[in-house]
């Protein structure tokens, strides 16, 4: 065998270990359910299983043929939804609220901490965990007002479709033009939120990182590690896990094995 067949050879048996390797890997990650909930937290590869509906079809299918009390149950069922939504949206505004005042408690009371004050700061990482921890529930707030607000029009939706025939017109009545919306207000507040600690997140690089290696006293992981995980988080909220698709469902049922003992 000359050395053009033997180097062909090598380099057939390199292919061959490489694509072993690599099925070694794609197999173990398939087992490995925990690394599949990792990757797929942030691509979620479900797609939309929906089909568009016209007006006529939506009354065909909620309003023609159908008795005044189905309609009432129907109506009564969206009402309660619908009020169900806004409760939930103001209690999750209660829960951040309180996150975002923990976070902002716990910044300032380590930037005056006497470690931080220090001619040099004491593990000054900890200052940009609490950043990370406001950053990313002031974001998660923002997109929940959202998916509450979608939700809520929802509702809001079928009560406007179906009141028609029971009270009337009376949901889509207004008595002003123009006012203030509580709702998007308070959207509004979380999404400065964002803003702050997103300038504060700032505020620590231009603090505590230079271009010079020597002056920047090594490369810290901590820091490092945070940025990724905070990244992590963020990704999958607005494109994988944290992204709501009303997708086709595939249901299993299982039947729970059940007997009586004869006394």
């Amino acid at each position: 065998m000359d050395k053009k067949e033997i180097y062909k050879q090598k380099r057939k048996d390199t292919k061959e270990a490489i694509g072993e390797i690599y099925k070694s890997s794609c197999d173990s990650i398939r087992n490995s359910y925990w690394l599949q909930d990792l990757i797929f937290f942030l691509i979620e590869k479900d797609k939309d299983g929906l089909t568009k509906m016209s007006e006529k079809e939506y009354h065909n299918l909620f309003i023609k043929d159908r008795s005044v009390d189905e309609l009432k149950l129907s109506y009564q069922q969206a009402w309660n939804a619908k009020n169900f939504e806004i409760e939930l949206y103001w209690k999750r505004a209660q829960y951040f609220w309180a996150f975002q005042i923990a976070a902002f408690a716990g910044y300032f009371g380590v930037l005056n901490s006497n470690n931080y004050t220090a001619d040099i700061p004491k593990h000054p990482e900890v200052l940009f965990f609490v950043v990370c921890i406001g950053l990313i529930t002031s974001l998660a707030w923002a997109l929940i007002n959202q998916g509450s607000k979608v939700w809520q029009r929802h509702w809001e939706i079928h009560v406007d479709m179906l009141e028609e025939k029971i009270t009337g017109p009376l949901y889509k009545i207004a008595t002003t033009s123009k006012t203030f919306s509580v709702s998007k207000i308070n959207d509004l507040v979380s999404r400065f939120f964002v803003f702050i600690w997103a300038l504060l997140s700032i505020k620590y690089f231009t603090d505590h990182l230079t271009l010079n290696p020597i002056d920047n006293n090594g490369f810290n992981w901590l820091i490092f590690i945070s940025i990724i995980v905070t990244l992590y988080f963020i990704g999958t909220m607005f494109f994988g896990y944290g992204r709501g698709r009303f997708g086709e469902r595939k249901v299993k049922f299982f039947k729970r094995n059940f007997s009586t003992k004869d006394l």
